[in-house]
């Protein structure tokens, strides 16, 4: 038998050990695309959607045989039910438009809360890039938001249809930010003031004040607005202050731009002052004496006086366990509230 080497060329020895070589260097291949984070991406959007509120499928029993847990408190939770339940309906991997997670929100199959999303749009074009990705969890930990940050914190808007772009910042537990100003839902509390769309895009309706709110995750924050007449004309009087209270006031009055009205008549200042803090009108000899006095303090006297009579007491002691809701129904006491008063 001839040697191994005599039966093989020394170029196919050579060829084989290049082969070899180029098998043991093969390049890596392209890193996968992580897809969207299920706690940062998309459960950000099924609280924008209102998927997750007490009317919908955050309810106590869910809604139509789906449950999420009440403004994403649970996102673990949440995720297995998003995948685990009706398996191959909720989600499906294999055909994912067609999966209830987009069908449902897009009301191509008929859903009880309509169209929360549109096909095409950035909510839509996440939560299908994130199914077809394999609908992960987050594989690790996820900072948690710690604070959000609404700009600008207040604003003046100058006649009805001005307008005043918002934009919301979400700090997280690592120190990393980022804008989440699409994710927010933006409310406010006086739409005839100042409306806010669903982009935070604020718009002046007549002349008012509106708080306008922005909610991400388990944070709220807000904005003050003023809205006033178009080139309103305005001089402040400059009246003086008689305490921190009136001081407080003429600084909202003149970012409203309203003067403050005239002193009122020791008449008014009496029956106003007895109603407000003792819930009676002044008798007749109370009414004698004040409107006979020649002190320059008398109304200050007045007050302190008011301040130490039983109906004092009695009438603030109601209207604090009314705002406490110390006993909500008849012959039923609060106790936690009834504590805390």
């Amino acid at each position: 038998m001839k040697p191994l080497q005599h039966r093989f060329p020394q170029q196919s020895l050579v060829t084989v050990a290049l082969l070899l070589a180029l098998l043991g260097h093969r390049a890596a291949p392209a890193s996968e695309d992580p897809g969207p984070s299920f706690r940062l991406d998309v459960m950000p959007i099924l609280m924008r959607s209102g998927c997750n509120t007490g009317s919908c499928h955050g309810a106590a029993r869910g809604k139509d045989g789906f449950r999420l847990s009440l403004f994403g408190f649970d996102p673990e939770a949440d995720y297995q039910r998003i995948t685990r339940e009706i398996s191959g309906r909720r989600i499906n991997l294999a055909l994912t438009a067609e999966s209830f997670l987009l069908t449902k929100a897009t009301n191509a199959v008929p859903h009880g809360g309509g169209a929360r999303i549109k096909p095409g749009d950035e909510y839509y074009n996440t939560l299908k890039r994130w199914l077809d990705t394999g609908a992960k969890n987050d594989p690790g930990p996820v900072p948690a938001v710690v604070a959000v940050v609404l700009d600008p914190p207040e604003g003046v808007l100058d006649g009805a249809g001005a307008t005043q772009q918002l934009s919301l910042r979400a700090k997280y537990a690592d120190g990393s930010e980022r804008d989440v100003t699409s994710l927010a839902v933006f409310l406010t509390n006086n739409d005839n003031a100042a409306k806010v769309d669903a982009t935070g895009l604020v718009t002046a309706g007549n002349r008012g004040e509106a708080f306008v709110m922005a909610r991400f995750e388990t944070h709220t924050v807000g904005s003050h607005f003023i809205t006033l007449p178009k080139g309103l004309a305005f001089q402040w009087a400059n009246p003086p202050a008689a305490n921190v209270i009136d001081e407080l006031i003429h600084a909202k009055l003149q970012k409203l731009r309203i003067n403050p009205s005239a002193i009122c008549t020791d008449e008014e200042f009496l029956r106003r002052a007895s109603l407000d803090i003792c819930g009676v009108l002044p008798t007749s000899d109370e009414y004698r004496s004040f409107m006979t006095s020649a002190d320059p303090q008398k109304r200050a006297a007045l007050v302190d006086q008011l301040l130490v009579r039983k109906e004092f007491v009695d009438l603030w002691v109601m209207k604090w366990s009314e705002l406490m809701m110390i006993r909500t129904v008849p012959n039923e006491v609060s106790y936690k509230a009834m504590l805390l008063y």
